[in-house]
């Protein structure tokens, strides 16, 4: 797997220059995705990724409707940020509605590990994990990842699934699979040949629920 990093080659008095100054700021976009069960849409995410230096902000938003005969039968909506620094989760916060329960989870980096105040888990655990917010390739290498609706540290394992074509704005493109198991139920992330994120699959209570990319935005992978 060939994870994405950025580089700057410059030669001379330039290069010596470039050492000293600060990064710029980078932003990306919103990258949308409709979401479907089976073959009807049920609602959408909006993901934007921005750097700044070395610090970069992730921001989720999701928002599931499901309506059945016209009445409202589901309503799922979720909004994160989440900080990084240097590949680590600095801090994190995410509020839940998941059909009128609520879920929440904070968390902080303390020393080596992360501290943890969530719905469905508190404490600090040690390491560098991810989060289930899939923006970067990189997070296939992290065994534990952290819940963004209720904290819960997920162990999981990523294999190569192979390739398949993936609907996008501007027609089918082509992308990796990775099949992700374990603590975090069945799940498949798609990333084209760039490393950019471009949808998933899962499992929804017997039927298949998709991420369906609507929105490109501006490229992410490179940002991590």
């Amino acid at each position: 797997m060939t994870l994405h990093r950025r580089a700057f080659f410059q030669t001379g008095a330039a290069a010596s220059l470039a050492l000293l100054a600060p990064l710029p700021a980078l932003a990306a976009g919103p990258r949308v995705f409709d979401l479907y069960r089976g073959r009807k849409k049920i609602g959408n995410q909006s993901l934007t990724v921005d750097r700044n230096g070395d610090q970069i902000k992730v921001s989720v938003s999701i928002d599931i409707d499901v309506r059945i005969l016209g009445l409202p039968a589901y309503r799922y909506q979720l909004e994160s940020r989440e900080t990084w620094a240097q590949g680590q989760l600095q801090s994190l916060s995410a509020r839940t509605n998941d059909n009128g329960t609520d879920d929440q989870v904070d968390a902080q980096r303390v020393g080596g590990g992360l501290r943890i105040d969530g719905t469905a888990y508190s404490g600090v655990i040690a390491g560098n994990p991810a989060t289930t917010t899939y923006w970067t390739q990189a997070f296939l290498e992290r065994n534990v990842w952290i819940s963004t609706q209720n904290g819960l540290p997920l162990n999981v394992r990523a294999s190569n699934g192979g390739g398949m074509e993936v609907p996008t704005p501007t027609g089918p493109t082509q992308a990796t699979v990775w099949n992700i198991r374990g603590d975090i139920g069945r799940l498949d992330l798609y990333y084209d040949r760039n490393g950019e994120w471009v949808g998933n699959a899962f499992d929804a209570r017997g039927q298949t629920a998709r991420f369906v990319l609507a929105e490109r935005g501006r490229d992410i992978a490179s940002l991590w």
